[in-house]
C-alpha cells in the first residue's frame, strides 16, 4: 500500500494589474532606497559597522528592504557615512540573490 501526499493548491497566475503593480512597487524601492535610507540613518549613527546600521534599522522599524540592502556590507568594515553605505552597496549588490547567513 502507497500513500499518497495531499494535492497542494496551484497558486493563481497574477493579472497583468497584479504584475504591473509589483513592478511599480519595486521600482519606487529600487528608486527611492537612499533617500528612505537617509531618513532613519542620520549622520549621528556614524561611524558605524554592519550590525550596528541594522540594528538601528530595526529599532526604527525600517521597510525589510532597506536591511536587505545592508546585508552586501562587511561584518568588521567601519563606515563613516551614509554616502559611503550607498555607495558599497551600490558597487557590491546584486539584484536577486540573497547573501547566505553565516
Amino acid at each position: 500500500m502507497t500513500a499518497t501526499l495531499p494535492a497542494t493548491p496551484t497558486p493563481r497566475p497574477l493579472s497583468r494589474h497584479e504584475t504591473r503593480r509589483e513592478a511599480r512597487r519595486e521600482a519606487a524601492h529600487e528608486a527611492h532606497w537612499p533617500e528612505q535610507l537617509s531618513r532613519v540613518l542620520r549622520p549621528t549613527c556614524f561611524p558605524a559597522r554592519q550590525d550596528e546600521l541594522l540594528a538601528t534599522l530595526i529599532r526604527h522599524r525600517a521597510p525589510s528592504h532597506l536591511m536587505w540592502r545592508l546585508t552586501c556590507l562587511p561584518r568588521t568594515r567601519q563606515f563613516g557615512s551614509l554616502a559611503e553605505v550607498v555607495d558599497y552597496v551600490d558597487g557590491h549588490a546584486t539584484t536577486g540573490t540573497v547573501a547566505e547567513p553565516v
